[in-house]
């Protein structure tokens, strides 16, 4: 299935500093940290995040990709799913603060 990302950014780091990719066909294991992905095309890749500086995504398309949390990505969402087990205690509260931040 096709899919679209038109902009995702935190632009916490100078553009400057960034690895810039601008209308590449990405394949294999991408390192998404630190990084500008702009009218790309990532198929048959593995997405990879170790938890730095989030990427800028805007205008690619998504064909067969995955995602790896690695680093300080993978703990903290080991956290969030501890967090949101039924026996935590914050499972409704962990709920309800995520769908404030995706509107849903």
């Amino acid at each position: 299935m096709k899919q679209y990302l038109q902009e995702f950014s935190t632009d916490l780091k100078p553009a400057a500093a960034r690895r810039h990719h601008k209308g590449e066909t990405l394949t294999g294991k991408v390192a998404l940290d630190d990084s500008v992905f702009e009218d790309c095309v990532f198929s048959d890749a593995q997405l990879a995040y170790s938890g730095g500086v989030a990427p800028t995504i805007q205008g690619c398309s998504f064909h067969n990709v995955t995602f790896e949390f690695a680093g300080a990505a993978g703990r903290t969402l080991q956290l969030l799913q501890a967090f949101s087990a039924p026996s935590s205690g914050l499972a409704q509260i962990f709920k309800a603060s995520f769908s404030r931040i995706f509107g849903h």
